[in-house]
């Protein structure tokens, strides 16, 4: 997996910029997508995670074409999720989908994100549902998925792929993409349009910041406006 620009990404995250102005960024080059506003933070009510995705396919299991035929194990169908290819993920970000959003079984639990925390995931997002609130409230990345359920999706789904790309409803995440999250969504910033993209956000940010500090000393946002063209 090709790496982002290292100097780019720190001052990304020194300065957590938000994925309301990255989303701003994205629309006029026509590039990256939002995830689904079903997906939210199960255990944090304030984070800022960027990283680039590493991402888990998952697929509905279904039979054979031969009935007699043993299935594997259903421990065989998924433990790819756990993603063991991987010794560390320092500046990753854990993300699965199966297309549409699975909301009746948990794509992680708390003793996989624990996991995933300690090998150097700067966050999880599921497209679906994870289970163990409890343990997820012990941890401090932010774990970001649909709700919580009890159930599991054993017998259910497999893993198809890791480390290569997932779909979460009508986008399609590649592993490399930017992953930008915070309490307004999580944005995906294809990985060949991320450093024009956060040069701009950098630029913008500065700008508007700079508009905030005018606004609290009492300048009127109409005039700043017609100056910079932010809002």
């Amino acid at each position: 997996m090709n790496k982002i620009n290292t100097g780019l990404s720190k001052k990304l995250k020194l300065l957590k910029i938000s994925t309301s102005t990255f989303v701003d960024i994205m629309d006029g080059l026509k590039t990256g997508s939002v995830l689904s506003h079903k997906l939210q933070s199960q255990n944090l009510k304030d984070y800022y995670v960027a990283g680039q995705a590493y991402t888990v396919q998952w697929k509905i299991v279904r039979k054979s074409n031969n009935i007699l035929e043993p299935f594997p194990s259903t421990w065989e169908q998924v433990k790819g999720f756990l993603v063991p290819e991987l010794h560390t993920a320092e500046n990753l970000v854990y993300v699965a989908g199966s297309g549409e959003c699975i909301c009746d079984a948990a794509l992680a639990g708390g003793m996989s994100c624990t996991y995933f925390e300690k090998l150097g995931f700067s966050g999880v997002i599921t497209g679906g549902a994870v289970r163990d609130g409890q343990d997820l409230n012990a941890l401090s990345i932010p774990v970001i998925a649909t709700n919580l359920t009890p159930t599991d999706t054993q017998g259910a789904y497999y893993v198809s792929e890791t480390g290569g790309n997932c779909q979460i409803e009508q986008t399609t995440i590649h592993t490399g993409d930017l992953i930008v999250a915070d309490i307004n969504g999580v944005v995906v910033i294809p990985y060949c349009d991320i450093d024009v993209v956060i040069s701009k956000a950098i630029e913008i940010t500065e700008i508007e910041n700079n508009m905030l500090d005018k606004i609290r000393r009492g300048e009127r946002l109409p005039d700043l406006i017609s100056v910079t063209g932010r809002i």
